[in-house]
């Protein structure tokens, strides 16, 4: 695990790139935003691609992007909202790395998100897109089986108990692997 990538998964507004950096000097890895390395490489942000290219074009340059960045090993990589929903980068994500889904509160989720215009699947109604993209993504994102919620916690409280965790899981793997098991 320690050669593995940790992904940040989950919907925008929860933490996923400030979480990301403070994990990724916790535990001394390389970061990588999925949406920012897309705007370094494609010279314009997020909003500014989906209003000239429109989201077929940004998912395709996503998807390529994802399957680069899993050949990649020890990196904490945040992912955008809807990076997971496409089933073949789940499945990547899932085979070379570890999905972490951080979630939190509607309404603070609602709050964070009202601050920035950098959300180009967000406009509109600002609660109802949230909901209906909640509910579409769900699924998905229930399917990662760790789940932070980053309600109430700070970036580096929140990298902290990710890290916590990853070291507990580190031992009981450690001790497992030291051991016959027979089951019956």
């Amino acid at each position: 695990m320690k050669r593995r990538n940790i992904y940040l998964v989950g919907f925008m507004g929860t933490g996923k790139t400030t979480i990301g950096r403070e994990l990724a000097k916790v535990t001394g890895r390389k970061f990588l935003d999925i949406d920012l390395e897309l705007e370094r490489r494609l010279g314009m942000t997020v909003n500014e691609i989906f209003d000239t290219h429109g989201e077929e074009f940004f998912r395709q340059h996503e998807k390529e992007l994802a399957r680069e960045v899993a050949d990649l090993t020890n990196r904490v990589i945040a992912t955008g909202g809807g990076t997971i929903v496409d089933p073949d980068t789940f499945k990547l994500f899932q085979q070379n790395g570890l999905l972490i889904c951080l979630h939190t509160g509607q309404e603070d989720l609602v709050g964070r998100l009202e601050r920035t215009d950098k959300r180009p699947m967000l406009r509109g109604e600002l609660r109802d897109r949230v909901e209906l993209l909640m509910q579409e993504r769900k699924r998905i994102y229930d399917q990662v089986k760790i789940r932070i919620n980053t309600t109430h916690l700070t970036p580096m409280t929140a990298a902290r108990k990710i890290h916590e965790l990853l070291n507990a899981r580190h031992k009981i793997l450690d001790e497992l692997s030291n051991r016959y098991i027979e089951l019956s």
